[in-house]
């Protein structure tokens, strides 16, 4: 499993293309190809970053258990699948981004276009710098927020 990590600070050209951090690329598995899905966030105005296999999985768990015939569950599906796009590097190692999804992030290309990178693990996140910088928490709500997501883990040595 690929484990990207780190923030990292790129620009978006004025195509609207971002140079996808060679660090960053390392770090995808090579079943992941030169292929990642985006999916907008659902919390955050962000693009989160899926190697395909990644997704694949997430797909093959989760959305294969809705019901055809629940109308919640089919349109929990089309509005899952409304925002994602599937993003390719070109041979300088850029993806494109689509203009529909730079609006809706706010990304600005050429001038002002200023993104984050950010490793999460299987997944890497892309928003603009001025919301990723708007949502760093402060020590004692990150210290909050640790204990009550972390906190009541059982850790495993084993795992």
């Amino acid at each position: 499993m690929s484990r990207f990590k780190g923030d990292h600070y790129c620009k978006v050209d004025s195509k609207g293309r971002i140079l996808f951090p060679a660090k960053l690329k390392k770090q995808a598995p090579p079943e992941a190809g030169d292929a990642f899905v985006g999916k907008l966030s659902t919390f955050e105005k962000s693009l989160v970053l899926y190697p395909e296999n990644v997704w694949n999985r997430l797909v093959d768990r989760t959305l294969k258990k809705l019901n055809p015939y629940n109308a919640k569950h089919d349109q929990f599906r089309r509005e899952f699948f409304r925002d994602v796009v599937e993003l390719e590097f070109d041979s300088s190692g850029r993806i494109l981004l689509p203009k529909r999804f730079l609006d809706i992030l706010k990304l600005l290309p050429g001038e002002g276009g200023d993104v984050v990178l950010a490793g999460q693990g299987d997944r890497v996140e892309l928003m603009s710098k001025d919301q990723y910088v708007g949502t760093e928490l402060t020590g004692d709500d990150r210290k909050a927020l640790a204990e009550e997501v972390m906190g009541g883990l059982t850790w495993d040595d084993e795992a």
